[in-house]
């Protein structure tokens, strides 16, 4: 019987979090949110989550900073926003709304 294992990040971008400047490139746009979780697979499934890492990241050039988690779970909300108002072409209006529950 033949099993072949793997370990693997799955990457997930949460959404633009506050404009700064890169201190790589310079350049300043508004920062991407991500959470990267590591898994134990079996046959290119992933099963065993076994740690995860927050960061932000420039849009430019990648460069990113580590976050802990209680300031990922911080931002989180605000970049979720930010990713809905990107995608559903969300009002001012209804945006603004939205921020002030936050």
């Amino acid at each position: 019987m033949i099993f072949i294992f793997g370990y693997h990040p799955i990457t997930k971008r949460i959404g633009p979090t506050e404009e700064r400047e890169c201190a790589n490139c310079h350049n300043s746009k508004h920062w991407l949110l991500h959470k990267r979780t590591y898994f134990i697979s079996v046959f290119f499934i992933p099963l065993i989550p076994t740690r995860q890492e927050y960061f932000v990241s420039c849009p430019v050039c990648n460069f990113r900073e580590e976050l802990i988690r209680e300031d990922f779970k911080d931002m989180a909300p605000l970049a979720q926003l930010n990713r809905e108002a990107v995608e559903r072409d969300m009002s001012e209006e209804e945006y603004n709304r939205r921020l002030e529950q936050l």
